[in-house]
């Protein structure tokens, strides 16, 4: 195998740093440390939870088993910023929690949002420690693989879903095929060629194994075996199977991306990026008086609006003649529901006349979801008042809170009918929103792919709207956000927002 290799300066006399470990039991610890130290990492050790960031502190790989509970979360976003910042991310496994509803989503999406890796399984956090012990962190989590065909590599390279699989690693045959990727995995049994390279460049590690190289397209290079069995006489640095190794570089490669685009939720400064129309938000906030607890949805669109988040055009209506005059100007077919401070939001069984497009059907729909008597229809009322809006447009219905959540503070949940829920800190950075949006998929094969750009457009609007005004606004819900194909709209459909007591 030749390659264009670029030896990569890391640790001082090229020693393996210490491995801290903390959050095992007694039996997980004594495991994870026979199999660090059975790999070179002979200063592998277990600590309390609190001794973590002085590990950091003395350039000690830090690493936890964690419950992940708001408080939890919490207490080690520090110690997660710390690691990041000197380059070594802290690596945790999330166990199974008490925390109950969106609790333990959002306080592994603060976690991440402060730099840490993450990792779902056992196997694949033990590779992530020893990736970044003894190969450094990549600068993201692209992989490739250069194996030639029908090895055990390039075989099982190919077992993920089809081509488009995000987890599948792009292959190659040999360092010169190589596409762009952060981090390339090389079947343990010829990394002797690469050791070979190395070390005639001098300079080699005082602990005999080989360093951190990278090839010429800057991917990371780094041994992997199928099975620890089979690792006996091949380089100590090399990963344990592929899936974990997939697994870990995925974990710490996005951890490193997270860095760079910045730790822990969007500075406040990021609002002015927004073009905020102060007159308009300035107008509707003066309105708002001592003993107001709740904004309907027509308030509320008022202050997303200001925010530049596209909203459904709408207006009130408090006679069934005005209710017409205002479907002519939107243009029919429109929607009707009731107006009102304490009116439900449309998940919670707000009625909603849909697809109206008659003036003899906007009569009936008026006193229909004003609950009046059918007789109604053919007189004025003032029984109440109705939002005559726009038709939604058709794409995937999608919700989102934003509001406290315990010690993690403004969080974003994203809810996607069929999906877990998926969270980050508010207000939301660029990053974050994008991997918000993420959660996002198509239905069906064929379908067009949703407009995840402008999902995340909205989601970052508003967070910052509720976190800028976090005095007043208790709770932003967005009950009915309605995401369009490229080039179609996406709009806010459903809106509320909880105010907090003066």
């Amino acid at each position: 195998m030749s390659a264009t290799i670029t030896p990569m300066p890391t640790r001082a006399a090229g020693r393996a740093p210490a491995i801290a470990l903390a959050g095992l039991d007694a039996v997980a610890a004594d495991e994870a440390v026979r199999c660090l130290r059975s790999r070179g990492l002979t200063e592998a050790r277990t600590c309390a939870a609190a001794e973590l960031a002085t590990a950091i502190g003395d350039g000690a790989v830090a690493a936890a088993w964690i419950e992940a509970d708001a408080a939890t979360a919490a207490a080690l976003a520090p110690v997660a910023r710390a690691a990041a910042t000197a380059g070594r991310p802290l690596v945790l496994l999330a166990r199974p929690t008490r925390a109950r509803g969106h609790e333990p989503t959002a306080a592994l999406a603060y976690l991440r949002a402060h730099g840490a890796a993450l990792c779902v399984e056992p196997d694949a956090w033990l590779e992530a420690v020893c990736l970044v012990a003894r190969h450094g962190v990549p600068e993201g989590p692209r992989a490739a693989v250069i194996a030639g065909g029908g090895s055990w590599l390039a075989v099982a390279a190919s077992i993920p879903g089809g081509d488009d699989d995000p987890r599948r690693p792009t292959l190659a045959s040999s360092a010169e095929t190589l596409a762009p990727a952060d981090v390339a995995l090389v079947d343990a049994a010829r990394w002797r060629e690469l050791d070979a390279v190395v070390a005639a460049a001098g300079d080699a590690p005082a602990d005999g194994g080989p360093r951190p190289i990278r090839a010429g397209t800057g991917a990371l290079l780094v041994p992997v075996c199928a099975r620890p069995e089979l690792a006996a006489g091949g380089p100590t640095t090399a990963l344990w199977g592929l899936r974990p190794a997939l697994a870990a570089i995925t974990a710490v490669g996005q951890a490193a991306a997270r860095t760079r685009a910045g730790l822990g939720p969007a500075t406040r400064t990021a609002r002015g990026e927004l073009e905020v129309d102060e007159e308009r938000l300035e107008r509707q906030l003066a309105r708002l008086g001592p003993a107001d607890l709740r904004l309907g949805d027509h308030e509320t669109k008022v202050l997303l609006a200001a925010y530049g988040v596209p909203i459904t055009r709408q207006a009130v209506a408090t006679t069934a003649s005005a209710a017409l005059r205002i479907a002519r100007k939107a243009g029919f077919p429109v929607d009707i529901k009731p107006w009102g401070a304490d009116v439900a939001g449309e998940r919670a069984g707000c009625p909603v006349e849909r697809g109206v497009a008659t003036a003899a059907d906007v009569r009936r729909a008026y006193v229909s979801v004003l609950g009046l008597g059918a007789a109604a229809a053919h007189g004025e009322h003032d029984d109440g008042a109705v939002i005559v809006r726009e038709a939604a447009p058709r794409g995937r219905e999608v919700a989102a809170t934003i509001a406290p959540l315990g010690a993690l503070g403004w969080t974003v949940v994203l809810e996607v009918p069929g999906h877990p829920p998926a969270a980050a800190p508010a207000p939301l950075r660029v990053a974050d929103a994008a991997a918000l949006a993420q959660s996002l998929v198509a239905t069906r094969a064929g379908d067009d792919e949703p407009d995840r750009t402008a999902l995340a457009n909205v989601l970052r609007r508003a967070s910052h709207l509720a976190v800028d005004h976090a005095h007043r606004i208790a709770r932003l819900e967005l009950g009915v956000i309605v995401v369009g194909g490229k080039g179609e709209r996406t709009m806010v459909v459903d809106a509320a927002t909880t105010l907090r007591p003066r």
